[in-house]
């Protein structure tokens, strides 16, 4: 939990209720934490292992209870992803539009 003591973005200082811990396997933990002062969220993974910690952040806009849903989803599937290169080959004038008046 020390290693998480900072925003990575803002530098403020994190409050413990501001780090949720996600799940753990063995030595490994992963947590989400949420600035309260920038408001920024990340994904950071920490593995202690022979008397070191190591530790991987992932900045992210998803909020504790998105990370919870998506850490218990199943693996994308090779189909899943193939899908999805299709449909943006196919789709991605429409889709970009889409996207264009939205921030209209």
């Amino acid at each position: 939990m020390k290693m998480l003591a900072h925003c990575p973005m803002c530098h403020s200082a994190y409050e413990p209720s501001e780090i949720r811990l996600l799940g753990e396997k063995g030595t490994t933990r992963l947590f989400h934490c949420t600035c309260g002062s920038c408001k920024h969220a990340v994904l950071a993974v920490v593995l202690e292992a022979a008397g070191s910690v190591s530790s991987v952040g992932l900045m992210t806009d998803m909020e504790v209870q998105d990370a919870m849903r998506f850490q218990l989803a199943g693996p994308v599937t090779t189909d899943e992803c193939i899908a999805v290169h299709r449909l943006l080959e196919s789709e991605s004038q429409a889709i970009c539009a889409a996207l264009l008046d939205r921030k209209a």
